[in-house]
C-alpha cells in the first residue's frame, strides 16, 4: 500500500507537467542561439550521448567529466614539458572556443570553486565571454562555440551564478529511443518498466545495454549477476524469466 501511495503521489506531482521529449531536446541542441544547454535527469538516459551526437557538432566535440578535484587547468590547458622547454597545450574548453566547436561537460554539479570561476568567465554571452590564458593570449570564443552540460541533480543544486549562464535547461526523464532500439524486445519492455520505478529501484538504460551485450557471451542468469550483483541480479533474472517485471 505504501508503494502504491508513493506512485500515486508521484503521478499527482507530474500531472500537468509539460513533457520534454527527445525530439524537442534534439531541436534545442541544433538551435544556434542556445549556446549553453543544461540537460538534467536520472543517470543513464542518454544525456551525454545526445551531447556527443545531436545538434551542432559539425566542428567537433570535446568532452570532460568533472569531479570535485578537477582543476580548472584541466579544462583550460597547461604547459607541457618538451625537450627544449615547455609548450602550451590547450584544454578541451579552450580548444572548443578556438574552433567554434562543442564541449560536453559531464557532472557539472561536481564543479570545484576553481572550475566554477573558469566557467563563469568562458560561458558568458558571446559578446562578453573571454579568457586570458597563462600564455598572455586573450581568447574570445569563435562563432559556433557551444556547451552542453549534464547533471543527475536538479538545477537548484547548482550555484545561482552558474545556473544563470545556461540559455536552456531541460529535464529528461525517459531513455533515448536510439538506446532503447538497441535492446531486444524483452529487455526493452523491462527497461521501460524499471525506469519508471522509484530512484532507488530504477535501472538505467546503460545497465540494460550492458546486460544485452553480456547475454550474447554468457547465459542470462550469469549476465544478470554480473551487471546487477548477486541479490538483485537473481530477482531481475527471475522477473525476466517469468515476464513479471515488478522487481
Amino acid at each position: 500500500m505504501a508503494k502504491e501511495r508513493k506512485r500515486s503521489t508521484q503521478a499527482n506531482e507530474n500531472e500537468g507537467k509539460p513533457q520534454v521529449d527527445w525530439s524537442f531536446v534534439e531541436r534545442c541542441l541544433d538551435t544556434a542561439p542556445l549556446r549553453m544547454i543544461l540537460l538534467h535527469g536520472p543517470p543513464g538516459v542518454g544525456k551525454t550521448y545526445a551531447g556527443y551526437k545531436k545538434g551542432r557538432i559539425g566542428r567537433g566535440v570535446y568532452s570532460i567529466t568533472l569531479t570535485d578535484e578537477t582543476p580548472a587547468a584541466e579544462l583550460r590547458g597547461m604547459w607541457v614539458p618538451q625537450k627544449d622547454g615547455y609548450v602550451w597545450q590547450d584544454g578541451p574548453v579552450v580548444s572548443a572556443m578556438r574552433e567554434g566547436a562543442r564541449v560536453v561537460v559531464n557532472e557539472i554539479g561536481q564543479a570545484s570553486p576553481d572550475v566554477l570561476a573558469f566557467f563563469l568567465a568562458c560561458c558568458e554571452s558571446r559578446e562578453s565571454a573571454r579568457l586570458t590564458l597563462p600564455t598572455g593570449e586573450h581568447l574570445v570564443p569563435a562563432e559556433g562555440f557551444n556547451v552542453v552540460a549534464t547533471s543527475n541533480e536538479a538545477p537548484a543544486s547548482l550555484p545561482l551564478a552558474l545556473r544563470d549562464r545556461f540559455d536552456c535547461t531541460l529535464e529528461i526523464d525517459a531513455p533515448h529511443p536510439e538506446a532503447l532500439a538497441l535492446l531486444s524486445e524483452p529487455l526493452r519492455e523491462a527497461a521501460l518498466r524499471t525506469f519508471a520505478l522509484e530512484p532507488e529501484r530504477a535501472v538505467s538504460i546503460r545497465s540494460w545495454l550492458k546486460l544485452e551485450e553480456l547475454s550474447g557471451v554468457m547465459d542470462l542468469f550469469q549476465a544478470c549477476l554480473a551487471v546487477f550483483g548477486s541479490e538483485r541480479g537473481r530477482k531481475i533474472h527471475e522477473a525476466l524469466t517469468m515476464r513479471q517485471l515488478s522487481f
